[in-house]
């Protein structure tokens, strides 16, 4: 499945993959790459194996929606995040991966590279609004499928 939203010299798409119930997304534009990833799951069992221990039973501290102390409370969503040093795509990812994950029930995995030379604050801006369409899009179309 995939999304396109351009505004502009900006395009901006989004490839998803399904992995079982899951979701790995692709988000990129301009000179793509992987600058962030995000990894996203609702921490009420359902997306998990039964021998899995949580994200939260992991070594790493979970990042709570900036809620910590929140990652063993059913309902709530347990977040990783990695980004290479100089990148600015984490933000982002996590959003995606936070909003998917939510509505969605299932563990999602963003991975999100974007690149243009020279972009200014407001064309980051619409990036980021472009993301989110493109987000809310994928969730609506991934939605009506399961109905």
């Amino acid at each position: 499945m995939q999304f396109t939203a351009r505004q502009g010299r900006l395009n901006l798409y989004l490839r998803v993959f399904r992995q079982g119930r899951d979701l790995q997304v692709l988000c990129g534009g301009g000179a793509s790459h992987i600058g962030a990833v995000a990894l996203a799951a609702p921490n009420d069992g359902h997306a998990q194996h039964a021998d899995a221990a949580p994200l939260a039973g992991r070594a790493d501290q979970a990042i709570q929606a900036g809620q910590p102390g929140l990652a063993n409370q059913p309902g709530h969503v347990e977040t990783r995040l990695l980004a290479l040093p100089g990148h600015r795509e984490d933000a982002l990812a996590l959003r995606m991966a936070q909003s998917m994950a939510e509505t969605l029930h299932c563990a999602v995995c963003v991975s999100a590279g974007i690149h243009y030379d020279n972009i200014t604050r407001a064309e980051i801006q619409q990036v980021e609004q472009m993301a989110q369409s493109l987000t809310q899009r994928c969730i609506a179309a991934l939605t009506k499928d399961s109905e």
